[in-house]
């Protein structure tokens, strides 16, 4: 009896002085739609929240959107390979719920992690909410917005234009005129990426964002539209714009452009050009109806059997992370977090994009939502700038966009 109780003793005393042995962490697949610098920045959040912990560990597979958009129905239909949880755009989503490839959340399961609706920014959350379920939940805005070069405003005296945080038409061709009769000889603003800037103001003019009256057919060849692209086109012809194909970013970086429509995504690039800029919402009809072409990456799950709820809760409390330790996406990126973490973060409320991130602004982000969404923006893009100098006209421009989409619909 005493021999056997030495040896238990003995035993116990072996164990407790061996280490403790963790549990294996979940491994979880990530893929991304980051290849440049922003895939960088990307895989540095990555290995923040992996080493925050030993429960969860993600692989990061970044790789263009187009060839995300290419594998991912294949690897669906196959079942093979299926990554836990992905970025897509928020255009995409609605098109893939109508193809039964993702999965909707278990806000239950979710909020076990800390992700609640309240928590983000209403516009970008509400997008996915379809059908009664919730497909996305984003990470970021990317807005289509207004520079403007302060020290030209500075020696032009226009900075009363831009007093009260917008900039409107009539203020471009009023200000443009002011600093050309002062000697400006350079562009007052110009046509950048046609269909992002133009679905700003087509926003402005159509808060529902119709694309599509019945979400299916296009019907983009309407009145709303059509003042759209008569608005530019007057523009153009009173001297107001840079001229069709003209590099007009380097036209803002060399200080030959009072005002730019871009993304926020090129701020960096500003920066870096030593352009002092300030930045407001995309130039507007009125202030009252000002909307900025607004886009998201959302994480999703696609469509996987196999995955575990277990595996669920890791790719949530990932997610969680990110939202919540996003100020190098702001910072580095050039991106608009949407967790509304980020708005007590000092850092990044000096930021020129901040006032994306106001959930009290949120009526100003024009997110659209149609489930034909790439043959649109391939319809729409195609036509460019043509119609500005008449190479096409507006009617046609529309009736064509429409026409195309139609045709791809049916081809499907």
């Amino acid at each position: 009896m005493k021999k056997s109780l030495a040896l238990i003793l003995s035993v116990l005393m072996v164990l407790a002085l061996m280490p403790m042995a963790h549990a294996e962490p979940i491994e979880i697949d990530y893929w991304s739609v980051f290849t440049g610098a922003d895939g960088a920045t990307m895989q540095g959040m990555v290995d923040a929240f992996n080493a925050s912990q030993n429960e969860v560990h993600v692989n990061h597979t970044p790789m263009t959107a187009d060839d995300l958009y290419q594998k991912i129905p294949l690897t669906v239909q196959t079942g093979t390979g299926i990554p836990d949880v992905c970025i897509v755009h928020i255009e995409r989503i609605p098109n893939f719920v109508a193809n039964d490839m993702l999965y909707s959340y278990d806000l239950d399961l979710i909020a076990q992690a800390g992700i609640k609706a309240e928590n983000y920014n209403p516009a970008p959350w509400s997008m996915t909410d379809i059908d009664g379920e919730h497909y996305g939940i984003p990470l970021d805005v990317h807005s289509y917005v207004t520079y403007y070069n302060k020290d030209l405003f500075d020696q032009y005296d226009l900075n009363s234009y831009v007093e009260d945080g917008y900039l409107t038409f009539d203020e471009v061709k009023e200000l443009g005129d002011k600093a050309k009769a002062a000697g400006f000889e350079g562009y007052v603003t110009d046509l950048g990426w046609m269909r992002s800037q133009l679905l700003c103001y087509y926003a402005q003019l159509d808060p529902n964002k119709t694309l599509s009256e019945d979400g299916v057919n296009p019907s983009i060849n309407n009145e709303n539209m059509k003042k759209v692209f008569e608005t530019m086109k007057e523009l153009w012809e009173g001297g107001y714009t840079t001229v069709k194909n003209t590099d007009y970013s380097s036209e803002f970086y060399a200080g030959n452009m009072l005002v730019w429509s871009e993304g926020i995504w090129m701020k960096a690039a500003a920066v870096d050009a030593g352009i002092n800029f300030g930045m407001l919402p995309a130039i507007c009809y009125s202030p009252e109806t000002c909307k900025s072409w607004t886009s998201s990456h959302n994480f999703v799950q696609f469509a996987d059997e196999n995955r575990t709820e277990e595996e669920d809760l890791a790719v949530a409390k990932f997610i969680n992370f990110m939202g919540e330790n996003a100020l190098t996406w702001a910072a580095d990126a050039g991106q608009c977090p949407v967790h509304i973490a980020i708005n007590d973060v000092a850092d990044f409320t000096s930021m020129p994009q901040a006032f994306l991130a106001d959930p009290a602004r949120s009526n100003e982000l024009a997110i659209y939502s149609y489930r034909y969404w790439g043959l649109f923006d391939t319809a729409f893009s195609r036509v460019g700038w043509d119609f500005v100098d008449g190479t096409i006209s507006i009617d046609d421009a529309l009736a064509q966009i429409d026409q195309e989409i139609a045709d791809a619909i049916a081809a499907q």
